[in-house]
C-alpha cells in the first residue's frame, strides 16, 4: 500500500497520538510535530504532503498560522477546531486552509476529509517547494461545463452563473462529489455536514438532500441519485461535465 506522509501539529498529546495511530492503521503515515517553530522549520526543508493544524497555543484564531503557512509553502492544509463556527470556518478557509474540521468528528470522518484534500491535491513536487517567489501560471482554457471551487465554496453552471448554495448544501454536494461514485450513508452525511449522528426519524438529511436538488435546476433532477438501503451518490449533470478547481 502506498503510504503518504503527514506532519499533525498537536498540543493534546493524547489526542495527537491517537490520530496518529489511527491513520497509520488506514495506510497514512503522520508525523506528530509539538509546536509552529518545528512546523515551519519542516516546511522549509521537507515539506510533508498535507498538514493538520490542531491546538497549536495560538489564542484560538488560526487566521496568523494559516497565512504564515502560506507564506512559506503551498502544502496542503487542514484545520480541526474545537467549535468551529460559520464566520471562522469561511474566513479560514479564504486565508487559505484547504478544509476546517470540528475535532470532535469520529476519527473515521476526518480520515475521509483527509483523503478528500489528498486527492484534490495531487501538485506537482515544484508547487510544493517554499514560495520565494510566485509561480506564474498561464491561464487554463475555459471549460463550458459545471465548476466546483472548494477553496472559494462556489458551484458555477456551465453558463458562469453561480448555483447560490448555502453552507451546508454545498457541504452536501462537495461530500457526495468527492466520493467519486460511491454512495454516502445518512450516518456520514450527518456526521460531516452536520456535526451530529444521525437518528432514523431525522428527516434532516433527506430534506437537505431535497433542497440541494432543487437549486441544482429543473433538469438535474438525477445528478443526485437516491442509492436504496446505502444513501445518496452524486451521479453526474445532465447536460454538462464537473470540473473540481
Amino acid at each position: 500500500m502506498r503510504r503518504i506522509g503527514l506532519s499533525i501539529v498537536e498540543q493534546d498529546i493524547h489526542y495527537g497520538e491517537e490520530l496518529v495511530g489511527y491513520l497509520a492503521n488506514q495506510g497514512l503515515q503522520a508525523v506528530l510535530i509539538p509546536d509552529l517553530p518545528a512546523l515551519f522549520a519542516l516546511l522549509q526543508q521537507h515539506p510533508p504532503r498535507l498538514v493538520v493544524l490542531g491546538e497549536v497555543g495560538v489564542g484560538g484564531s488560526m487566521l496568523p498560522v494559516v497565512r504564515r503557512l502560506r507564506d512559506l509553502s503551498r502544502v496542503p492544509c487542514i484545520v480541526l477546531s474545537t467549535a468551529p463556527d460559520d464566520t471562522s470556518h469561511i474566513v479560514t478557509l479564504e486565508a487559505g486552509a484547504d478544509d476546517f474540521i470540528e475535532r470532535s468528528l469520529p476519527m473515521r470522518a476526518i480520515l475521509a476529509r483527509i483523503r478528500a484534500v489528498l486527492r484534490r491535491s495531487e501538485w506537482p513536487p515544484e508547487l510544493m517547494a517554499p514560495m520565494h517567489v510566485a509561480p506564474v501560471i498561464a491561464s487554463p482554457p475555459p471549460s463550458r461545463g459545471w465548476k466546483l471551487q472548494p477553496q472559494h465554496r462556489r458551484l458555477l453552471r456551465p453558463n458562469g452563473t453561480e448555483c447560490d448554495l448555502t453552507t451546508a448544501e454545498f457541504d452536501l454536494l462537495r461530500l457526495l462529489v468527492e466520493a467519486d461514485g460511491v454512495p454516502v450513508s445518512r450516518d456520514d452525511i450527518s456526521a460531516t455536514v452536520f456535526r451530529r449522528s444521525f437518528r432514523a426519524e431525522d428527516r434532516t438529511v433527506d430534506n437537505l438532500v431535497l433542497r440541494l436538488r432543487r437549486k441544482l435546476g429543473a433538469n438535474q433532477e438525477k445528478a443526485i441519485k437516491t442509492v436504496r438501503g446505502a444513501g445518496y451518490m452524486f451521479a453526474g449533470f445532465a447536460d454538462a461535465q464537473l470540473l473540481v478547481a
